[in-house]
Order: structure tokens, then C-alpha cells, then sequence
């Protein structure tokens, strides 16, 4: 396919949406109104351009809204550019959420084939592959169940074997991975490496900067529907990290001046959802809230949320951030094993205790998200909301971000040889 013409090309592409602040809701509104609701029209994506050269793997980035999502949604024409043209070669296989594209009360084998019609592979070409999609998935036990049966890790590892083995010329992977198990990403970023090093292209669209750095040979900054930077995957995150440090530094400055290390103000990201994020706080094991911690010591990290209306067991999740954008760890109540049971109308927090700060000294950034039972769907967030310094402490490590718990430990294999040595020789 390789004739040197890209293999994606984007030229001046926008997409716009309508938000609705009100909306009539019976004819009779409608017709006395003589309207269809007050809107406001927002610019997804602006005036975009690119191309993507057959075998490349480009990676994406950008704040939540940035238009991330949008722009790959073009691309898999799942949406229509308001604006501009897409052209994109070859059989294309989009990994954008999860579960999209299934019938709930099929099975995992009979949605391969509707998920294969849909990439415009026959039946036939997809019977000798069954085997081998449902094996790369670990779902043989399950394969005769209705997906809907399946656990979100179970919809990931489907829809991802699926995307891979329809002979695509293009692959797009959106931030769907992240639900997978550590055991499923490795065996997927193992894939498209194969895959890219086949020759075939790769749009990888992730938070997750250290991904985009290893992975990718191109990035491309993305920041209210517009490109923001282009080029080597260090040297556009390398200036994404300084101006989103430069922001938080400007809003610690103003949070310390009110004694506070949080972000002045959220905006919940979907008004209609049952449930929100309020506020982060932290506090060492006394109780005592503080944005400044030792390493050794115990910190607490509450989530507090308002409900609107009960919601049965939510999942609340923290990311911690260094200041330079590296990503030290995501915990969830769900990794952790422990079920909030169902909120009830009204305010509350979540607790993250952690009893040992293994982090090496510097600054670092707290991200809370909730997200429904099922996992699937992101009901609130709020990326890099609060700052907290570690200093050095208990452990003396200075180099990287974690603090692992080991020991060393010195083992003889051999003695020293007893025969004397000849010196006249």
C-alpha cells in the first residue's frame, strides 16, 4: 500500500456541536416558542491539518476536550467533518470504546463475525481466525456467553483481539486500553509493535506521556480543537509539561496564599450525571489536613462528591502525577478491592489511605475520577486538581519517582584461590 501517498491525510478539517442550555420539551413549547431549544455551538475541532505517512505510529495528547476523541471519530467515519476533508487508505479497525459495535445478547463468536462485517471482512475470511481471536482475548471458557454477561476487562480484550485480526491497514486505539489488566496492555502494546513494525500505521490517542514518548515516532499536541505542537514525541511533551506546570504553579500559588493546595474551581464534565466530584483534600494519620508530606509517612487522600440521586457502587479512582507529567500510579476502590456500596442522595468522601509514602522528593499532582459500576463510563473528573510536595524523609533514593519496598542482601559463590602465585614468572 506503500505507493508514497499518506496514509492518513487531514486538511482543514472542524467539527461543531450544539450545547443546549434549555430545550422544549412537548410540541406545544415547541410551536408557542416558535424554536428548538437556546444553544450554544462549540468547536470540537478547528481547522485542523495533518498527515500521517504509511507505517508511522502518531500519538495524540491534550487536555480533557482538547478534541482528542473527535478528530478519531473522524477518522473512523463514525462522524462527518462540519468542514475540511479526510482521506484515509486502506481497511480501517478503530479501538474506541468499549464494546462498541456489540450486541449485547450475542455471543463473544457471533459478534467476531457482526464486528468483521462491519471492518467488511466475509464470514468466510473470519471462521479460520475465530480460534485465534478468541485464545489472544483469554475468553474461551466465555466464548459461547452474551457479551453482556462480560466484565469491561472481558469487552477490552474482545474488542481489541478483534481490531488486530482483521488485516488492518490502519489502526486507532483511544484511551480504551487503560481498563485492561496490566497482563492485557503488555500483550496488546506487544501487538502493535508487530504491528507498526509490519508497516502498517498507528494512531494512539492517551494521557499517558511516557506512552507516546516510547511508542510513538510522532506527536502531535491537541488544545481546544486546535494543534497546539507537532513533531518528536520529547520535544511536544517536553512543552506540554512546562505549561501545564506553569498553570499549577499559578494556581498552588493561589491556593497557598488561601491555605489550600486545590484548584480554585471544577466544573463537573456532564451536569445531567447522578453524581460529581466536589473537592480533594489530604491529611496525615492524625487527622491533620497539610499539602506537605516526609516519605515514610502515612497520608490520607479523600475524594468528596455530591450525589443528586442515589448511585449504586461507583468507582472512585486517583492518579498521581510527578510535576514533569511523569505518571507514578492510578489507584481505583476497584484494584483495591473494596466496594463503596450504593450512594445515597446527599454529600460524602472516599478515603485512599496509603500508609507508607514511598515517593521521592518533589511535587506532585492528584487526578480523581468517577466512574459508573460497570466502569465503562466516566461521570466526573478532573485532571492534576491538587499539589502536594514530598521531602525527603525516611528513605535518602533521589533518583526517578517511586520508592520500592526491598532489601539487599550479599551471597559468596566462590573463595579466593589458595594456590600462591609465582612471581619470578
Amino acid at each position: 500500500m506503500n505507493d508514497g501517498e499518506p496514509a492518513i491525510a487531514v486538511s482543514r478539517v472542524s467539527k461543531h456541536f450544539r450545547i443546549y442550555r434549555s430545550r422544549e420539551t412537548t410540541l406545544k413549547e415547541t410551536l408557542l416558542s416558535r424554536r428548538r431549544g437556546v444553544y450554544e455551538e462549540f468547536t470540537a475541532v478547528d481547522d485542523v491539518s495533518f498527515e500521517v505517512p504509511t507505517g508511522e505510529a502518531l500519538g495524540i495528547f491534550g487536555r480533557n476536550g482538547s478534541g482528542k476523541s473527535t478528530m478519531l471519530k473522524m477518522l473512523a467515519r463514525i462522524l462527518s467533518p462540519d468542514a475540511g476533508t479526510i482521506s484515509v487508505k486502506g481497511r480501517v479497525a478503530a479501538l474506541l470504546e468499549v464494546g462498541a459495535g456489540f450486541h449485547p445478547e450475542y455471543s463473544a463468536t457471533e459478534n467476531i463475525f457482526l464486528s468483521g462485517a462491519i471492518y467488511g471482512m466475509s464470514r468466510e475470511q473470519l471462521e479460520p481466525r475465530v480460534g485465534e481471536i478468541i485464545a489472544f482475548a483469554q475468553l474461551e471458557r466465555f466464548a459461547d456467553n452474551p457479551v453482556k454477561t462480560y466484565s469491561s476487562g472481558m469487552y477490552a480484550r474482545l474488542g481489541f483481539s478483534i481490531a488486530v485480526n482483521v488485516d488492518p491497514d490502519v489502526l486507532l486505539v483511544d484511551e480504551v486500553l487503560a481498563v485492561g489488566d496490566e497482563s492485557f496492555r503488555s500483550r496488546c502494546y506487544e501487538r502493535m509493535l508487530a504491528f507498526r513494525e509490519a508497516g502498517k500505521t498507528l494512531i494512539l490517542v492517551t494521557h499517558d506521556l511516557g506512552a507516546i514518548g516510547s511508542f510513538c515516532s510522532r506527536a502531535i499536541w491537541l488544545d481546544e480543537g486546535r494543534i497546539r505542537g507537532e513533531g518528536t514525541p520529547e520535544s511536544i511533551t517536553r512543552s506540554y509539561v512546562a505549561e501545564v506546570t506553569q498553570q499549577e504553579e499559578l494556581w498552588s500559588a493561589q491556593q497557598a496564599a488561601a491555605g489550600r493546595g486545590l484548584v480554585t474551581f471544577h466544573q463537573p464534565i456532564n451536569d445531567t450525571v447522578p453524581i460529581s466530584l466536589s473537592s480533594m483534600s489530604l491529611a496525615a494519620e492524625d487527622g491533620t489536613e497539610r499539602d506537605v508530606f516526609h516519605n515514610g509517612e502515612g497520608l490520607r487522600v479523600r475524594v468528596h462528591y455530591v450525589a443528586r440521586k442515589p448511585v449504586r457502587s461507583p468507582i472512585f479512582s486517583v492518579a498521581i502525577h510527578r510535576h514533569d507529567g511523569t505518571h507514578v500510579t492510578t489507584a481505583s476502590t476497584r484494584t483495591g478491592e473494596f466496594d463503596p456500596g450504593d450512594v445515597l442522595e446527599g454529600e460524602g468522601f472516599v478515603e485512599w489511605a496509603i500508609d507508607d509514602v514511598r515517593l521521592t522528593a518533589g511535587f506532585y499532582y492528584l487526578s480523581p475520577s468517577l466512574i459508573d459500576q460497570t466502569g465503562l463510563h466516566v461521570l466526573d473528573e478532573q485532571e492534576r486538581w491538587y499539589r502536594f510536595e514530598v521531602r525527603a524523609g525516611k528513605y535518602l533514593e533521589t533518583g526517578g519517582c517511586s520508592i520500592l519496598p526491598a532489601s539487599w542482601s550479599h551471597v559468596r559463590t566462590r573463595d579466593a584461590l589458595t594456590t600462591p602465585v609465582d612471581a619470578s614468572v
